[in-house]
């Protein structure tokens, strides 16, 4: 196991950092958690006044056994504040930063990232419960690795790796940073009748409008390929006396060859029949399906994994749990075991009383 390990790691690494290589960016399935890298357009997306954020993946540990740290992680926090009651029809605007930090493999191929957000949020209604959003983001990222960390095949002495040959390789930068551009819109509605039970959304953002170059070598170009992301979603109680809502929820991605797509539903249990935007638990299955040129050179699309989740809203805080079962064409070597998600968020409000605005819970 340990041998085939590492083999998957030097594939992985070498995928990544090759010189024609082309990047993709780390994705999260709780991807409502995860607001500012989902859609600069939700920044200020919620009722409340301010939000933090925070969610941590960590995939491929079935694979890597007992090694000692996860090889394979994501982690994203952010903050974002709403300043609504602009103009008559109660516009808004949302501003916010959020950092990224993700390692991929032994050699620790990563990626520390910063952006700025900012969202204008234009009411199309004077009850202030639909809105038209458009955001914009930018910022600054590190990307490096450890080449200590690289195994090549001329360092294989016909017995096992030997660390003092010479690896043949030209070695290229260990570290650079580069500047990042992503807009969206979005467009929300929430009814008022029954305290905004019934909320639609749909969104559409694209990352990295000005393809950074990506490259560890000088005077190569290996361009991050813009990303699509389009997410659809609805919150449909299931009748005025039931405690019980239905959450269904879309999101597709396209970026470069790769495509994904993520697609569930979670049923909200709220505790008092009195408040249904109050303390909550939810659960649901997703399902994740990618383009089979990721994996393959067959083409068309394949099983990724299922997505079992829960959450908990509970005094403003709101608790996501998710595990991913891989069915991928690596199932044999994770047996179905793929990664694993925590996240946590926190919406208050400076002001007292109710809010004029109702916003869609994702």
């Amino acid at each position: 196991m340990k041998q085939i390990s590492r083999l998957l790691i030097l594939v992985l690494v070498f995928a990544l950092v090759g010189k024609d290589a082309m990047a993709q960016d780390p994705r999260f399935s709780q991807y409502n958690a995860s607001p500012q890298t989902l859609n600069p357009a939700m920044t200020g997306l919620f009722n409340g006044t301010y939000r933090v954020t925070a969610i941590y993946r960590s995939q491929w540990r079935s694979i890597l056994g007992d090694e000692a740290t996860p090889l394979f992680r994501t982690f994203s926090g952010s903050a974002d504040m709403r300043f609504g009651g602009i103009g008559q029809m109660n516009d808004a605007f949302g501003f916010g930063f959020v950092f990224l930090n993700d390692q991929a493999g032994e050699a620790q191929f990563g990626t520390n990232q910063i952006n700025m957000s900012f969202a204008y949020h234009k009411s199309l209604s004077r009850e202030g419960n639909q809105y038209l959003t458009l955001g914009i983001q930018a910022g600054a990222a590190q990307r490096g690795l450890n080449y200590n960390n690289l195994r090549f095949g001329n360092q294989f002495d016909g017995e096992g790796f030997n660390p003092i040959l010479n690896s043949g390789e030209v070695i290229g930068d260990s570290k650079f940073m580069y500047f990042d551009v992503n807009a969206g819109l979005m467009y929300y509605y929430a009814s008022k009748k029954n305290k905004g039970r019934f909320n639609v959304y749909a969104g559409f953002s694209v990352s990295h409008l000005n393809t950074p170059n990506q490259s560890f070598y000088e005077g190569q170009n290996a361009d991050l390929p813009m990303k699509y992301t389009t997410t659809a979603g609805a919150r449909v109680p299931l009748g005025k006396r039931s405690q019980v809502d239905v959450l269904p929820s879309i999101m597709i991605l396209n970026q470069g060859p790769a495509f994904e797509m993520n697609l569930g539903a979670m049923a909200k249990i709220f505790f008092d029949r009195t408040d249904p935007n109050g303390n909550a638990f939810y659960v649901g299955p997703y399902y994740r399906i990618v383009g089979r040129d990721n994996v393959t050179d067959k083409g068309g699309i394949t099983s990724e994994a299922l997505i079992l989740a829960a959450r908990l809203d509970y005094l403003g805080f709101t608790m996501g749990l998710s595990y991913d079962l891989n069915f991928s064409e690596l199932t044999n070597a994770t047996n179905t075991r793929g990664a694993f998600e925590l996240s946590l968020a926190y919406v208050g409000d400076f002001k007292k009383g109710p809010s004029k605005i109702i916003c869609p819970r994702f």
